[in-house]
C-alpha cells in the first residue's frame, strides 16, 4: 500500500473477503489474508515512559481493521477502489454492523480509506499520505517529550542516507524529477510565501528517489512536522545560498557520487541546525505538539 501513490480512476474491485461462514464476533481472514500478529512496532522500548508499554487486549474492531487493510494490500487494490459493502463485510468476516463501521472508522482516522458520500458511496481506498503519518507520530512524539532538536537530529541521521541511496539508484526518470524540483525551487526564490514549500519539496524529492518507502514516508512526515512549526525559517534573503547548496547536492546525486551526495546533505542539515540555534534557540528545546 505504501507504493500506491498514483491517482488511477476508481474501478469496481473484486472483493477479497473469504466465503461466508456462520456469523460470529470473530474476525475471519480472506482467502489470501496474512495472519495477524503483534508487530514489534506495537511495543516501545522507552523505559522512561512505562505507561506507553502497558499491555492491552486488541478490540475486535482493531483486529477487523487489520484484516481489512491486509485484504486491501494483498488484493493490490488501488487508490479510488471501492471496498465491499457493509453487508458483504459482515457476512465475509462474520461480524456485526457496529464492528464493521468501527473498523472502517479506524482506517479512516489513519487516512487509509475515505468514506464516499451519496447513494453510490461507501469506503474507498485512499492514497498513503505523509501528512496522516505526521499527525499520528506527532502525538507520540509529544507524549514522549520529544523536541524539535530531537527531530532535527533525526533528520541529520536519515536524510544524508537518503541522498546516498538516491545517488546509488539514479535513473533518467529520477534525474528529471530532481531537475523539476530544482526549477520549482529557483522560481520560488523571490517569493517568501513559496520559499519554504519549495525548499522542503527538494528534500522530499531526494528522499523519494531513495527507493526505500519506509524511510521515504518517515522522512516526509518529519519534514512536514518541522515545516508546520517553522513556515518562515528560510526568508528570501537567504534563498540564494540554500539554493546553491541544493544544486550541489543534486549534482552529486545525478553524477551517482553517493559519498559526495551523503556528505553534502549532512553538511546542509548541520547548517540548518546551526541556523536554528542562532535564530531560534528556544525552538530546539520546544516540545513537538500534536498536529
Amino acid at each position: 500500500m505504501g507504493r500506491r501513490t498514483g491517482s488511477e480512476p476508481a474501478r469496481a474491485s473484486t472483493p477479497v473477503i473469504s466465503a461466508a461462514k456462520p456469523a460470529g464476533e470473530t474476525v475471519r481472514g480472506s482467502r489470501q489474508h496474512v495472519s495477524m500478529s503483534h508487530s514489534a512496532a506495537d511495543r516501545t522500548s522507552s523505559s522512561h515512559r512505562m505507561w506507553l508499554e502497558s499491555p492491552r487486549l486488541d478490540k475486535l474492531s482493531e483486529r477487523l481493521a487489520r484484516s481489512i487493510l491486509s485484504d486491501i494490500v494483498v488484493g493490490e487494490m488501488q487508490v479510488g477502489d471501492m471496498l465491499p459493502s457493509e453487508a458483504v463485510m459482515m457476512e465475509g468476516y462474520g461480524v456485526g454492523r457496529n464492528s464493521v463501521r468501527e473498523a472502517l472508522r479506524i482506517l479512516e482516522i489513519h487516512g487509509l480509506i475515505k468514506i464516499k458520500p451519496g447513494p453510490r458511496g461507501g469506503p474507498v481506498v485512499a492514497r498513503v499520505s505523509s501528512g496522516d503519518l505526521a499527525r499520528s507520530v506527532s502525538l507520540f512524539f509529544h507524549a514522549l517529550g520529544a523536541t524539535f532538536g530531537d527531530l532535527l537530529n533525526a533528520r541529520l541521521v536519515i536524510e544524508p542516507l537518503m541522498a546516498r541511496l538516491a545517488a546509488e539508484t539514479i535513473t533518467p526518470e529520477s534525474k528529471e524529477a530532481l531537475s523539476a524540483s530544482l526549477t520549482r525551487h529557483d522560481e520560488a526564490a523571490t517569493h517568501e510565501e513559496e520559499w519554504m514549500p519549495a525548499s522542503a519539496g527538494f528534500h522530499v524529492t531526494v528522499n523519494g528517489l531513495s527507493g526505500n518507502p519506509v524511510l521515504d514516508l518517515m522522512s516526509q512526515a518529519l519534514i512536514q512536522i518541522y515545516v508546520e512549526r517553522t513556515p518562515l525559517q528560510f526568508p528570501a534573503d537567504q534563498s540564494d545560498e540554500v539554493r546553491r547548496v541544493h544544486h550541489r547536492i543534486a549534482k552529486a546525486i545525478i553524477a551517482g557520487d553517493s559519498d559526495l551526495a551523503e556528505s553534502r546533505m549532512r553538511r546542509h542539515i548541520e547548517s540548518q541546525v546551526a541556523r536554528a540555534r542562532r535564530s531560534q534557540p528556544e525552538l530546539l528545546d520546544e516540545l513537538i505538539d500534536w498536529q
